[in-house]
């Protein structure tokens, strides 16, 4: 008898995508890594432990995350090391080739020369932490590829049973049960400035979850496609399962009033996992 994957489960249970991005995070720290990886992507044995505990220091300032990446054919030549800071109106991007990884010990990530950023979408292919993640994003990437989009295979990006999950930089945005078929409309709204298909959008990286499922509602309620249209102004809790998030939209202030609801379905977190209670995010 087949088991079931857990992207299918989650899909089957009605799981709503909104809120289950990375959240609270604009600097990404993005490091080339063709060396098999580990699970968990500190673990990963090709770094020396000075490397490992370099990387370690840096995730321990508020709001940055690591996410190994690779490309194929790129065995064998200099890694890259790139920080995107997504904060403010200017993404900066410091892109570095390392004569090998422990050039990283001892440098300080403010005092590095950055350049405006690019488009740069990450793909989560992380087979050794889920094979939901390694099967479909697998397929994804070899669509984008098609695309002219500057795309790597990343680590675990969260939520296995949303795969295939991708971020797209430096927006911060991040999508989930991404499929081929959805690429050539994907690539083509993203270009655009629009978000894209909001059934397939897990939220903005740099907001709480409340605040990312508070966006998507009120994209949903006022049928807003157009990236940069929202701006936040707070979200406040109005009680331990209940938020209250504020928005300005043109000239008009915007309020989405949402908690946590469990919807009575099950499905499991990855795969081989139990089955767990499901908690989505719902106006009102």
């Amino acid at each position: 008898m087949a088991v079931r994957q857990c992207s299918e489960a989650s899909i089957e249970a009605g799981e709503s995508l909104a809120g289950t991005a990375v959240e609270s995070v604009d600097r990404w720290l993005l490091l080339e890594v063709t060396e098999p990886w580990a699970p968990k992507a500190l673990q990963t044995q090709a770094f020396p432990e000075t490397v490992r505990l370099q990387l370690g220091r840096w995730l321990e300032a508020p709001r940055t995350r690591l996410q190994l990446i690779r490309r194929p054919g790129r065995s064998g030549r200099r890694p890259l090391f790139m920080m995107l800071s997504t904060a403010g109106d200017r993404p900066q991007t410091t892109k570095l080739e390392l004569g090998g990884y422990e050039e990283l010990v001892g440098l300080e990530l403010d005092t590095l020369s950055a350049a405006p950023s690019e488009p740069i979408c990450l793909v989560c292919v992380h087979g050794r932490r889920d094979r939901c993640c390694g099967v479909l994003g697998g397929q994804v990437f070899r669509a984008l590829q098609s695309q002219s989009v500057d795309t790597w295979q990343t680590s675990h990006l969260g939520g296995h049973r949303f795969a295939a999950c991708a971020l797209w930089l430096p927006d911060g945005l991040m999508y989930g049960r991404l499929r081929a078929e959805h690429v050539g409309a994907w690539v083509a709204a993203r270009r655009s400035g629009a978000v894209g298909e909001l059934d397939l959008f897990r939220g903005r990286c740099a907001y709480d979850r409340p605040t990312q499922a508070a966006e998507i509602l009120l994209r949903k309620r006022l049928g807003l496609q157009e990236a940069d249209a929202i701006e936040w102004l707070g979200t406040a809790a109005t009680s331990e399962s209940s938020w209250e998030a504020r928005f300005r939209v043109g000239s008009k202030a915007q309020v989405v009033p949402l908690r946590l609801q469990r919807t009575g379905a099950n499905r499991p977190a990855s795969c081989g996992g139990e089955p767990e209670a499901i908690a989505s995010f719902v106006e009102g």
